[in-house]
C-alpha cells in the first residue's frame, strides 16, 4: 500500500527537502511554474515565499519532508500548487501557528501564518505522529471564492498510527471528500482504512454509493471500515452523501445545523455491510462541510459563529480539542468552498 507521503504527494514530481540546497531548488522550481503560467511577477514572489517557509519548516521538523510544484488550472485561469509533506510530528498546535502565536514543542511555528496570509488558498492535513500536508495556491487572479479544507487526526494513545483516514480532491466545480474509520485501532485497523482511500482515490467521478460499492469489494480480507463520501457543488452547496458505519457528516453554518445520516454496519464484512444509497442536502452560503469519525462524540457541532470564520484547520483543532474521546482513534475534516 502507498505510504500516507505518497499519497499527499499524489504523484507529482517530488524535491526531497535535505539541505539548503534544496529550499533553493523549490524556490526556483516555483519560478520557472509561475513564469510558464503567466502569473505576475509579483504572484510569483510571494510563492516563493511560501515555499521556503514550508521548506524550511520541513528542514527544522519534518523528519523526511518533500515538495510538489505544479501548475493548475481553475475555470480557464492559470496557476500554480505547491505540495508540501513531511514525516514529521505532526503541527501540535494548529490554531497557535496560523495566528503565529509563540511556537509550541514539535509545531511548525509562526511562519504558517503568513503562508496563509500570501496565498490565494491553503488546505492543510495534520496527523499527529504521522505527518503533516500543507497545500497552497496562487493563481493569476485571485479566485472569488477561497476553498479551503482542514485535516487534523490523532491515533489511540500507544499506537504509532491511526485507523482513521481521509482523501479529498478539489475539482473545477467539484469537493470529493472521503472518510474512513478502520474497524478498531492500531495497524490492523490502518491497512483496512489504507485500502479503502485507495479505492477512493481510484473512483474518479463515480456517484457515492457506487464508490461504497467498491470499497466493499476492495476491504473484503480485512477488518472492514465505516466509510462515509461526500460531493460538494461548489457554486449550489448541493451536498451528495453515501455513508455506512460510524462517520458523521455536518452542515454547519450561523442559525444552522444539519446532520445528515448514515447507514449502521461496516463495509468488507459480509454480515454487516448492507447495501449503500445515497442522499443530498445543501449546505448554505458561507457554510462548513464537517465529516468526522466516532472518535468525536456524537454532540459534535459548530456552534461559535466566529469560530465559523476561522480557517478549516483551525475549526477543526478545535473540535477535536472539545469532543474528542480518549480511547479510539480520531479525525475531522472542515472544508469551506462557497
Amino acid at each position: 500500500m502507498e505510504t500516507l507521503l505518497t499519497q499527499w504527494l499524489d504523484g507529482g514530481e517530488a524535491t526531497s527537502v535535505l539541505d539548503v540546497a534544496s529550499v533553493s531548488e523549490v524556490r526556483e522550481r516555483v519560478r520557472a511554474v509561475g513564469r510558464a503560467q503567466g502569473l505576475p511577477e509579483t504572484s510569483v514572489e510571494r510563492m516563493t515565499l511560501v515555499v521556503s517557509e514550508l521548506a524550511n519548516n520541513q528542514l527544522s521538523h519534518g523528519r523526511g519532508g518533500a515538495v510538489v510544484v505544479r501548475p493548475l488550472w481553475r475555470g480557464g485561469v492559470p496557476g500554480l500548487e505547491v505540495i508540501a509533506a513531511d514525516r514529521g510530528p505532526g503541527i501540535a498546535d494548529p490554531t497557535a501557528a496560523l495566528r503565529g502565536l509563540p511556537r509550541s514543542t514539535g509545531s511548525l511555528g509562526a511562519g504558517l501564518a503568513g503562508v496563509l496570509h500570501q496565498a490565494d488558498e491553503v488546505d492543510f492535513d495534520v496527523r499527529w505522529d504521522e505527518g503533516t500536508c500543507v497545500r497552497a495556491r496562487k493563481f493569476a487572479t485571485p479566485p472569488l471564492v477561497r476553498r479551503e479544507l482542514g485535516v487534523l487526526g490523532r491515533p489511540y494513545q500507544g499506537e504509532s498510527v491511526s485507523g482513521d483516514h481521509a482523501s479529498w480532491e478539489w475539482r473545477d466545480d467539484t469537493l470529493v471528500l472521503g472518510v474512513v474509520d478502520g474497524l478498531g485501532h492500531g495497524p490492523e485497523a490502518r491497512v483496512a482504512a489504507d485500502h479503502a482511500v485507495a479505492e477512493l482515490r481510484a473512483c474518479p467521478g463515480l456517484a457515492p454509493e457506487e464508490v461504497l460499492n467498491r470499497c466493499a469489494t476492495r476491504l473484503h480480507g480485512t477488518r472492514g471500515a465505516a466509510v462515509g463520501v461526500v460531493s460538494l457543488e461548489l457554486g449550489s452547496g448541493l451536498v451528495r452523501q453515501s455513508c455506512v458505519g460510524n462517520v458523521h457528516t455536518l452542515l454547519c453554518a450561523p442559525g444552522h445545523m444539519e446532520a445528515m445520516t448514515c447507514m449502521s454496519g461496516a463495509l468488507g464484512v459480509p454480515q454487516r455491510t448492507p447495501r449503500p444509497r445515497g442522499q443530498s442536502a445543501r449546505l448554505p452560503p458561507g457554510g462548513l462541510l464537517v465529516m468526522h469519525t466516532d472518535g468525536l462524540a456524537t454532540r459534535t457541532t459548530v456552534d461559535d459563529p466566529v469560530l465559523l470564520r476561522r480557517p478549516p484547520i483551525e475549526v477543526a483543532h478545535a473540535l477535536l480539542l472539545r469532543f474528542g474521546k480518549q480511547h479510539d482513534d480520531a479525525l475531522v475534516v472542515v472544508a469551506r468552498g462557497g
